[in-house]
């Protein structure tokens, strides 16, 4: 009788103890590369957007009853997307022409520009891009250079 007792105690231990063991959650991506590969893939989709031009808000506009005649007029504007694309746009309004040169890579600016002179808003763009292209103006044209890409 004591031993029906142990083997009936020890089966029904082993009965409760393997309903605590419980397959792993699949839900959660395993991390395999940590945050940074997060960021890697986050960012390889935000530059997909960019060129397809998700990002992109309203173009540039004069203010009304204006045109834009000096570095001193005014536009207003919100973009979220490639630097390039939008300083075409500038030189467009201001009746410049405008070219780039180097190896045209993604250049992001986020910028929301409300009643501000043409200079500022370059200067704001020129802010936001320094660290991978250089802006230059001359008279009637408006330049931007991308910087060689280091190599490794």
């Amino acid at each position: 009788m004591q031993k029906k007792r142990i083997t009936l105690a020890g089966g029904v231990a082993i009965l409760c103890l393997s309903g605590c063991h419980l397959p792993p959650d699949n839900t959660a991506p395993a991390r395999k590369y940590g945050a940074a590969s997060e960021v890697a893939v986050t960012r390889h989709a935000q530059y997909q957007l960019w060129e397809q031009g998700t990002y992109s808000a309203a173009l540039p506009s004069r203010q009304p009853g204006g045109s834009l005649q000096a570095h001193s007029g005014r536009v207003s504007f919100d973009w979220e997307g490639d630097a390039l694309e939008l300083l075409s746009e500038l030189a467009r309004l201001r009746g410049q022409q405008f070219s780039y040169s180097g190896v045209r890579l993604p250049l992001p600016v986020s910028l929301h520009v409300r009643d501000m002179t043409f200079a500022d808003a370059l200067r704001l763009t020129e802010a936001q891009t320094a660290w991978r292209a250089v802006l230059s103006q001359s008279a009637g044209r408006l330049h931007l250079s991308y910087m060689p890409t280091e190599k490794k």
